[in-house]
């Protein structure tokens, strides 16, 4: 947890001082994206940072980053770019670029509108040896204070190089979330993760994760920050958590700022 506190409190300072205005679109979940996007020409800078621990053999901690440049296209379109980096599990594993990702997101309808807002969502990655293709559907209601949101996330995952090459990743998500607003910096909510993969040589792999969630905003920048332990997962492995395919717990943290 330390190493995650101190990547924090950097992100923090770094993003304080690039800060301009205040924040558009709000990051009320970690995991699941809501349909309510920021206007045209607003450009976002977002630093994503994903510590997994408790997964397999090992004690340590994998890490995930995640640099993204967001902006919007159109009111209801929004494309951004990412640079990915990954490290192992391990005290000397280094950490590895993972390639580039392009994101779109459109708004089927505008807010209010229907009896659920909608948004398309498209995210392609590929880092040479592989290529993924990752769709999501974002449902969300907002209700006063409160909001809501289901997302519905395929993921295919194409191997073009190594012993796994020309094999296909088969993933499904179900993510849901609801926060509510106290004030206008302080969000509190509580999110729910499903996930699960279709594996070719084995029974099906399948993990649930619960945990809460804060996103603090403030004119110059917002932070979210959530916590999400395996609650159960199949097949067991360990006390009917599945620590095999999926780790034990995950926190996860996004720093953003408007240019």
């Amino acid at each position: 947890m330390m190493p995650l506190i101190r990547r924090s409190a950097l992100m923090v300072v770094l993003l304080s001082v690039a800060a301009g205005s205040a924040h558009a679109d709000r990051r009320y979940f970690v995991q699941s994206y809501t349909p309510y996007l920021a206007p045209a020409g607003n450009l976002e800078l977002e630093v994503f940072s994903i510590a997994a621990s408790g997964q397999g053999d090992t004690t340590g901690t994998a890490w995930r980053n995640r640099i993204e440049f967001e902006y919007g296209i159109a009111d209801r379109l929004t494309g951004a770019a990412y640079l990915n980096f990954v490290q192992p599990a391990g005290v000397d594993a280094p950490m590895t670029f993972d390639g580039p990702s392009l994101e779109f997101i459109y708004r089927l309808a505008d807010p209010g509108k229907l009896p659920v807002d909608p948004a398309a969502y498209l995210e392609v990655r590929a880092n040479g040896s592989e290529l993924e293709l990752e769709p999501k559907l974002l449902l969300a209601r907002r209700v006063y204070q409160l909001v809501s949101v289901v997302n519905v996330v395929g993921e295919y995952e194409r191997h073009n190089a190594g012993s796994d090459r020309g094999t296909t990743e088969k993933k499904l998500q179900l993510t849901a979330g609801v926060s509510r607003e106290i004030g206008h910096v302080v969000a509190v909510g509580l999110e729910a993760v499903y996930a699960r993969s279709f594996l070719a040589d084995g029974p099906d792999a399948s993990s649930f994760q619960l945990g809460p969630t804060i996103n603090l905003q403030t004119p110059k920048l917002q932070l979210a920050l959530g916590w999400q332990p395996q609650i159960s997962g199949r097949p067991a492995t360990n006390a009917g958590l599945n620590l095999s395919d999926f780790p034990r717990s995950e926190v996860r943290l996004i720093v953003g700022v408007e240019l």
